[in-house]
Formats: C-alpha cells, sequence, structure tokens
C-alpha cells in the first residue's frame, strides 16, 4: 500500500482529552461510541498499545469485552496530528472507563476529516446532468475519489448509491468538489447520509484498512 495513500505508522499517542470513537468490530453488534482518551502508552516499537479511555457507564456496560476499532479524532483547522487506528479488547476498568489493549494498525493522512481506504468500489452517480457508473479510487465516512469521471461537472449535486460488499450498499447525496481532467478522477464529498451509513462505511473503511494490511 502507497504510503502517499495510507499515511504512516504512529509511535506518539493522542494526547489526553483527545476524542475517540469506538466501533464494535462485528457488524452486528450495535452503532458506534465516543470517548475521552485519559492514557495512551505504546510499546517500544510504537505498534503495541494500552489506552484508558473515559466513557459513559452505558458505553461500558456495552463494550465490555468486546473487540473495537478505536479511531481518534484528526484534530481541526492546522492540526497536523494524525488519526491513531487500532483494534482493542475492551475492558470495563471502572464504570466509567475502558481500558483498550491492542496493535496499532496506521495513521491516516494528515488534515483529514476521517480515515480513508484506497479500494475500487462500483458507485452509481446521478446528476441533473445524467448518470455515470464510476469506481472508487479511495473512500471514507466523509467522501470518495473516484475514476471515469472526466465528463463531471464540478460543484455538481449528486445521489449516490455506494457498494460496499456482501450485498450492502450505502445512499448519500453529495456535492463533486472537483475533477481532475487530466486523471479522470473526481473528488465527491458526502453531504447526507441515510441513517446507518456512516457506521457502515467507517466499519467498511476500516475492515478494508486491516485487509490491506495483512497482505
Amino acid at each position: 500500500m502507497d504510503a502517499a495513500q495510507s499515511g504512516t505508522l504512529m509511535t506518539e499517542g493522542p494526547a489526553v482529552d483527545t476524542t475517540v470513537t469506538l466501533m464494535p468490530t462485528a457488524g452486528g453488534n450495535g452503532a458506534w461510541h465516543t470517548g475521552t482518551v485519559r492514557s495512551w502508552t505504546a510499546g517500544a516499537a510504537g505498534l503495541v498499545v494500552t489506552s484508558h479511555v473515559s466513557a459513559s457507564p452505558a458505553t461500558v456496560e456495552a463494550l465490555d469485552g468486546q473487540r473495537v476499532w478505536v479511531s481518534t479524532d484528526s484534530g481541526q483547522g492546522d492540526s497536523v496530528t494524525p488519526h491513531a487506528v487500532f483494534q482493542a479488547i475492551a475492558q470495563a476498568h471502572r464504570d466509567d472507563e475502558l481500558a483498550l489493549t491492542g496493535v496499532m494498525l496506521l495513521a491516516a493522512e494528515t488534515r483529514r476529516g476521517a480515515v480513508r481506504a484506497p479500494a475500487s468500489l462500483p458507485a452509481h452517480l446521478t446528476m441533473p446532468e445524467g448518470v455515470a457508473d464510476v469506481r472508487t479510487v479511495d473512500y471514507s465516512r466523509t467522501g470518495m475519489r473516484v475514476e471515469g469521471a472526466q465528463d463531471m461537472p464540478a460543484h455538481a449535486d449528486v445521489e449516490i448509491a455506494l457498494e460496499l460488499g456482501d450485498g450492502l450498499e450505502v445512499h448519500a447525496r453529495g456535492e463533486v468538489l472537483r475533477v481532475d481532467e487530466t486523471s479522470g478522477e473526481a473528488v465527491v464529498r458526502f453531504v447526507e447520509l441515510e441513517e446507518g451509513a456512516a457506521e457502515a462505511l467507517e466499519r467498511s473503511v476500516l475492515t478494508e484498512l486491516a485487509r490491506q494490511n495483512r497482505g
């Protein structure tokens, strides 16, 4: 996987009070939760991570004993803090705190709102100017980059049907941010997602990154 696409490994953990997203790795085990970093310790190579995260008692009860995806906020504005992403076992440490132990997967690029994965997925786009069947170059829960889009007008509103695999399709309303006429690639931002689509996209992205990392 190309470093420009996948980002770099992160050996320094996020600061205390950083917001984290906690999502069960099994799709049927509920939606995502959020927590706040209280401590973060990485092994000598920066790969094995132990973190304590404060969360609501309901979150602690729901996730105790589960395997979860953990991803940190990359910050806002001019922040250059990368996403930390890892898979961990969550265990209740207190009524309002989880202990997370796992292996660092990767860090996404800085200055992006969400973790993205390089993948070629089919997408059907409907615009006032017509329809287009394209494939993704990469995608996240906030948008996607697609190829075969040289005829798409920039700033167009678009209805999106994106196939994530295993018969799962998500729908969104989006906006074409820019089009590269030379490469035929376009960047599309998701403006409005159907219910459950953000969680489905995030889980799909993290699962795809884990698959590529193992390869």
